[in-house]
């Protein structure tokens, strides 16, 4: 049996992507070899392997979890049952406070971090930043630990068990969260693989989805300056409910971000100036 045999076997059942990812990963081929190595011969053991495997990818079980691992960034991360699979839509995160801060911040604030994909992300971009990284999850907390010091960053972050920023004091040069901001009756009509395997403490955001980011913006003042810049992802209709509740609590929406689907995806704001224009 060749690679090839595999393919067209589990083409009809696995799509393409997931399909070559899980070939690459039991075969160690890279994305370099990968055409090539379409006619490479698999060992009795291997095809074992991946018959297994395949047959959980069929069953419903995203590849991210099967590995526990996942690329975000450019870096890899573990994953466990306490922690999303990161998306490319929170690149856009990544993005925006590339773009905005206008010098190199030296202390970052990630709320609900999670795998910790975003501030060691951060942290890989900002080498003299230090960073902070709270979450309600020990079990969350212990996979971006272990994240941290995988990618090089453990000496550079603090990981806290917190229920957001309630114990935190000083302010941050750079805030940023990915907080809980789907609707609660629409969980059941996401991805299987994702109602069925991200923790639902990381998705459920109340009856209007605002239900987090309402607690964040009235408890994250006491973690600001004048020239902290506060970035949150939100979803993809939430911009103007999000800007309005800014606003009430005092802020000032600087941009909305949009992602590569052309969506608003990452709101930007800071203490209040009425005066500062808002782009998207």
């Amino acid at each position: 049996m060749i690679v090839q045999d595999i393919i067209t076997q589990y083409s009809h059942d696995i799509p393409a992507k997931d399909l070559r990812l899980l070939l690459q990963k039991i075969l160690n081929i890279s994305d370099e070899d990968w055409i090539t190595s379409q006619q490479m011969d698999v060992m009795d053991i291997q095809a074992q392997m991946i018959e297994k495997i395949a047959a959980r990818r069929i069953q419903g079980e995203p590849v991210a979890r099967i590995f526990r691992e996942w690329e975000f960034w450019g870096l890899n991360f573990h994953l466990s049952a306490d922690t999303l699979v990161p998306r490319p839509d929170t690149e856009t995160l990544i993005e925006a406070v590339l773009k905005t801060c206008p010098t190199p911040p030296t202390t970052i604030l990630d709320l609900g971090t999670g795998s910790g994909c975003i501030l060691i992300s951060l942290l890989h971009e900002y080498t003299g930043a230090f960073g902070v990284g709270v979450d309600v999850s020990e079990g969350a907390l212990k996979t971006a630990r272990r994240n941290a010091v995988h990618n090089n960053v453990f000496n550079r972050c603090q990981f806290i068990c917190a229920d957001w920023s309630e114990p935190l004091q000083g302010a941050f040069d750079v805030i940023v969260s990915n907080p809980p901001y789907i609707e609660s009756d629409v969980i059941h009509n996401l991805q299987p693989e994702v109602r069925g395997h991200d923790p639902i403490l990381a998705l459920d955001g109340g009856e209007d989805g605002l239900d987090s980011i309402k607690i964040l913006l009235n408890k994250i003042k006491s973690c600001m300056s004048e020239k902290t810049f506060v970035f949150f992802e939100i979803g993809y209709n939430q911009a103007d409910s999000v800007m309005k509740l800014i606003e009430e609590f005092g802020f000032s929406t600087r941009k909305v971000h949009k992602d590569l689907a052309g969506h608003n995806r990452v709101i930007e704001f800071t203490h209040g100036d009425n005066n500062k224009k808002i782009e998207s």
